[in-house]
């Protein structure tokens, strides 16, 4: 069993209510709050210089969410859709990649092999059964 394993634990109401402000104050922290930066922004810069209209807070959340996506899409280092092909492998290559899995699967069983062993010789003995103990007793 993992000794590092972290069980968490809910109590009654309190532990409840508890659960719902941490959850509460996530959404605040990351959504909540950015969008409304977003919407003061928007209004603040484009709205009172251009001939466009100002936000409210859902349009803020809106476009809170589109500069995170395109962070995202933008800065992570492998891409999320792939256009292409790849390349095919050659007979030798599966050759390899077949025979080094014969042998990795061969390390495998050895192991088990020894984990066997070594699990019965720490069994403990079973018990002689009841007719056995009887006739040791009657003598």
């Amino acid at each position: 069993m993992n000794k590092n394993l972290r069980i968490i634990t809910i109590n009654g109401f309190r532990g409840i209510l508890m659960i719902l402000f941490i959850i509460s104050g996530l959404i605040a922290g990351f959504i909540i709050s950015p969008s409304w930066v977003c919407m003061k922004l928007w209004n603040t810069f484009v709205a009172s210089n251009f001939a466009v209209a100002s936000m409210n807070l859902y349009q803020g959340m809106l476009l809170w969410i589109v500069i995170v996506l395109s962070l995202y899409a933008l800065n992570n280092k492998r891409s999320l859709v792939g256009f292409g092909s790849f390349q095919r492998l050659t007979n030798d290559q599966i050759k390899d990649i077949i025979k080094k899995s014969k042998l990795s699967n061969e390390k495998l069983d050895s192991i088990q092999n020894i984990m066997k062993e070594a699990d019965e010789k720490r069994r403990v003995p079973e018990k002689i059964n009841e007719n056995e103990q009887q006739d040791e007793i009657r003598g």
